[in-house]
């Protein structure tokens, strides 16, 4: 009998027809500072050679899991992911954006110390024409930076940028949410 532990964070990357994006995107999670990770790369049905890229990287990290499927749309491929997650958090990265190397390893461990269901970090934006870093506003006061935000409390949160990806979510909170 083999036991798995399990990892701490499964880090979902749903994928469709993002070659030109996706190994920049990859090498931005398989070098994460936190190593104690489970990559889900959902391949909804591309035709392009997005399927190869990431087995090429399957071939060469033991910590990515590849879902091939036909195309069904962004919300099935995420639910197929969810469901295939072990890990305690679970994380996403879009195909074509890529995160700072100490990216999970920060939103864990508050977390881990805070006892927490989501953990939102802020993000960058960079444009087509432009080789500038446009960093988004934010909704809320300095003073609630890295503190526990009740929501019935504090409803600035509701009016900060949607952006499912730039957090991390306990895995038994989706579940049963």
């Amino acid at each position: 009998m083999v036991i798995t532990k399990q990892p701490l964070i499964s880090i979902l990357v749903p994928c469709y027809n993002v070659e030109k994006y996706l190994e920049q995107c990859l090498d931005s999670i398989v070098n994460q500072t936190l190593k104690d990770i489970e990559i889900i790369c959902i391949n909804d049905g591309s035709t392009d050679s997005t399927l190869d890229i990431i087995k090429s990287y399957a071939k060469s990290d033991k910590r990515i899991v590849i879902i091939d499927k036909q195309n069904e749309g962004y919300g099935k491929s995420m639910n197929r992911g969810l469901d295939a997650a072990t890990g305690k958090y679970i994380g996403i990265v879009e195909s074509d954006d890529w995160v700072d190397s100490n990216m999970f390893q920060e939103l864990t461990d508050i977390a881990e110390k805070h006892n927490v269901d989501v953990v939102k970090s802020n993000f960058y934006r960079f444009t087509k024409d432009s080789e500038e870093i446009n960093i988004l506003p934010e909704h809320l006061s300095l003073n609630d930076l890295n503190k526990k935000i009740i929501p019935r409390k504090n409803t600035g949160i509701f009016f900060t940028q949607p952006s499912i990806w730039s957090a991390i979510y306990k895995r038994e909170f989706l579940n049963n949410n």
